[in-house]
């Protein structure tokens, strides 16, 4: 009877884990719905021609196929290989959802260095006679991207059937900056009541171009505080690399006996910890 005792808590355990996965499924498959919704936006904007459940594929056999090598070189317990898995898939999950998220702002920040010329080149248009969407599909023919992309979308929507204002509404939240958002605004406003929008166009580029500026300020001001925060972070990296290599009898303490890897895995965390916290305080908002 003893015996069976330890299967029957874990026979209980996996009944009360179906169970509550079951319970709550709906809850659960409409954030996963929602979570891939978003993460399918981001990829679009991101201009990544790969589909996304690819990606997601690559990403979990990346995360299994590092738990798999850990498992091999550590040979952990049963208990600590279920918490690596666990790790290793959601690090490859963050890694991935950060090297997305990466390339949307640098898309989006590529966008907001070329909005001030594409206002400007709209502004030009209204100017000599063009009408709104004529100007914006000039800006799509004479841009780069992402502009061209963006602007080319934008006229294909209103071909499309949809008004011009909600196509400049979608466009702020693709490009998700003050900017655009002014710019839909301003658009929809305009129509409204009336008025210069060459003139209006011309003064939105003139605080994007300021804007633009005060950013490049900051940027230098803290670069300082972000180089030494990076520094500070890797110095223990460094240390414990040349360690793993000077001492091995140190280096098979941390690596093949439980305690050392708790110490290790918790050294590492306080070190992210450590850089995330520097970077935030050396970033400013202009």
């Amino acid at each position: 009877m003893d015996a069976l005792t330890p299967f029957a808590v874990i026979i209980l355990g996996i009944a009360t884990a179906i169970f509550l996965f079951v319970s709550f499924w709906s809850s659960i498959s409409r954030r996963i719905e929602r979570f891939g919704n978003g993460f399918s936006g981001d990829m679009e904007i991101t201009g990544m021609t790969i589909p996304p459940a690819r990606f997601g594929f690559i990403v979990v056999g990346s995360g299994l196929a590092l738990w798999v090598v850990a498992l091999v070189l550590l040979a952990p317990p049963l208990i600590l290989g279920v918490a690596l898995f666990v790790l290793f898939e959601g690090g490859a999950l963050f890694a991935a959802r950060a090297y997305v998220q990466g390339r949307k702002a640098s898309r989006i920040a590529k966008f907001q260095d070329q909005l001030e010329t594409s206002l400007r080149t709209i502004a030009g248009g209204l100017r000599v006679g063009l009408g709104v969407q004529q100007a914006i599909v000039m800006v799509g023919e004479r841009s780069r991207e992402p502009a061209r992309h963006e602007f080319t979308r934008l006229v294909g929507l209103t071909n499309l059937g949809m008004s011009i204002f909600d196509a400049f509404d979608q466009l702020a939240v693709r490009m998700n900056i003050p900017e655009t958002g002014m710019l839909a605004r301003v658009i929809r406003v305009q129509a409204q009541s009336g008025g210069d929008l060459a003139s209006v166009l011309d003064n939105l580029a003139d605080t994007i171009r300021d804007r633009r500026r005060l950013k490049r300020r900051v940027s230098a001001i803290t670069s300082q505080g972000r180089a030494t925060g990076w520094l500070l972070g890797f110095i223990p990296i460094g240390v414990g690399l040349f360690l793993v290599v000077a001492e091995p009898q140190l280096r098979d303490a941390s690596l093949h006996t439980l305690l050392g890897q708790v110490f290790l895995a918790a050294s590492l965390g306080l070190d992210g910890l450590a850089i995330f916290t520097l970077m935030q305080i050396t970033k400013l908002d202009a």
